[in-house]
C-alpha cells in the first residue's frame, strides 16, 4: 500500500514585502522626519529590488520601482538631506 504525498512548494524571496515596507518608511520621510526615514527606506528598497529581480517577481520589481519613486521625491524635500549631500534647499 502506497501512502498518499503531499508536496508544498513556497516561494520565499519575493521581493515585495521589503517594496512596501519601504513605501512605506519613504512616505513616513516625506511627510516627518525625512532624514531618518529615507536612508532607511533606500536600504530596504535596494534590498527588495535585488531579491524581486533575482527571482524575477514582476509585482514585486514593480512595488520597488514605487518605493525608489517615493524615496527620490522624499530626497528631494527633505532640506536636511540636501544640504548632506552638498545642494542648496533655496
Amino acid at each position: 500500500m502506497s501512502e498518499a504525498q503531499q508536496v508544498v512548494v513556497v516561494k520565499q524571496g519575493t521581493g515585495t514585502v521589503a517594496g512596501i515596507i519601504a513605501s512605506v518608511l519613504a512616505v513616513l520621510g516625506i511627510l516627518f522626519l525625512g532624514f531618518i526615514f529615507v536612508p532607511i527606506a533606500a536600504i530596504v528598497a535596494l534590498i527588495g529590488t535585488i531579491i524581486a529581480i533575482k527571482n524575477k517577481n514582476w509585482a514585486g520589481i514593480g512595488v520597488n520601482v514605487l518605493a525608489w519613486v517615493l524615496t527620490i521625491v522624499g530626497l528631494i524635500t527633505s532640506p536636511v538631506l540636501l544640504g548632506i549631500i552638498g545642494f542648496s534647499a533655496s
